[in-house]
């Protein structure tokens, strides 16, 4: 692009190019090139995009070019999120139960190696069909109509503190209103409990049945009959009768052979399940066609993962909150209000 240089014979501007703002442009490149260029970034490696860039756009930049406009906006979508107004005001408007999940992913960094990357996600979601227990593994909800994330590294107090401020300007008046499903990880717990006291709580499912399994295992060795038998019959109480099929499931193993070999990874089993006995309602939430699983945080943490851990990379800590913030608002509803506030 060439256009003139502006500047007073006086000496006293350094000068100017007088149709950028016209032209819309800031610095070196355009806001539509740095709004592409962040959109790849936010999906693969600096020199990739720059690659997808020349091939896609017939625009040369380097890899630099490419890692220097993504560090910025990451930077300014971290602290914008959490004030977006009109992403808000779209969830509030969004049909559907309000859904908050919590989880943790790993990233490595140059300073301290590798940290743990805490991730939340709400979300609204409609109720699908009913389904009974027996076709639990069949049940099709529907995608969420409104969906914000945001991601960063920071001590579980840290983290929880942004909650509850998310949860009010996105409309949640009240905790009862509220469905968190998480993994068993008792910080994400004690968390919840300090901040969504009186919440809706519900155990992963696919969490609840891996501890089942392992159980099993620790019984009668990996990938036997008797093995997989105790995976079906677990798996069947659990989701039929919660904390009452779990203790079944217990006294039944207990009463074919009572012995300190057997009773060990069962009394783990047991302690396991004795601090989520309230989380356990998945009959009743099938009855009414809710959600059982944290998928969507799940979800949120390969993305980061696939993007923030690919092959050799190494970040340096400052620059992972902005870079988990620019994926984030990649694949949630946040990226057109961010780059075209006006539309």
């Amino acid at each position: 692009m060439q256009r003139r240089w502006w500047r007073c014979r006086c000496g006293r501007d350094a000068g100017l190019y007088a149709a950028d703002e016209l032209l819309g442009v800031a610095g070196r490149q355009s806001h539509r090139l740095e709004e592409h260029l962040c959109r790849l970034s936010a999906d693969v490696a600096f020199a990739k995009a720059r690659e997808h860039v020349q091939r896609l756009l017939g625009v040369t930049v380097s890899a630099e070019s490419v890692r220097t406009p993504s560090h910025r906006h990451g930077r300014r979508m971290a602290d914008w999120q959490p004030r977006d107004e009109a992403s808000a005001t779209a969830f509030r408007q969004a049909a559907g139960d309000v859904e908050f999940t919590v989880d943790a992913g790993k990233v490595n960094t140059r300073e301290q190696g590798w940290k743990d990357l805490k991730i939340a996600v709400f979300q609204k979601r409609l109720a699908g069909r009913p389904v009974p227990v027996t076709a639990w593994q069949e049940q099709r909800l529907p995608a969420s109509t409104a969906r914000l994330t945001w991601a960063e590294i920071a001590p579980a107090k840290q983290f929880r503190r942004s909650w509850r401020g998310w949860s009010r300007r996105l409309g949640v008046r009240q905790a009862g209103e509220l469905h968190v499903l998480a993994d068993g990880a008792p910080w994400i717990w004690r968390a919840v409990e300090r901040v969504f006291t009186g919440s809706q709580q519900t155990l992963d499912i696919y969490h609840a049945c891996d501890h089942v399994a392992h159980a099993g295992q620790r019984l009668y060795g990996e990938q036997t009959p008797e093995a997989e038998a105790f995976l079906e019959r677990g798996r069947s109480l659990l989701l039929s009768q919660g904390w009452a099929g779990i203790c079944t499931l217990v006294g039944e193993e207990l009463a074919r052979e009572d012995t300190p070999q057997r009773r060990r990874p069962l009394e783990k089993l047991t302690s396991y399940f004795a601090k989520h006995m309230q989380r356990l309602n998945y009959a009743a939430r099938l009855a009414a066609g809710q959600v059982i699983g944290s998928g969507a945080v799940e979800g949120q943490a390969k993305t980061l993962g696939l993007r923030l851990k690919a092959r050799g990379a190494r970040w340096r800590k400052a620059n992972v909150r902005g870079m988990a913030a620019l994926v984030c608002v990649r694949h949630t509803g946040q990226w057109g209000a961010y780059w075209h506030p006006a539309a």
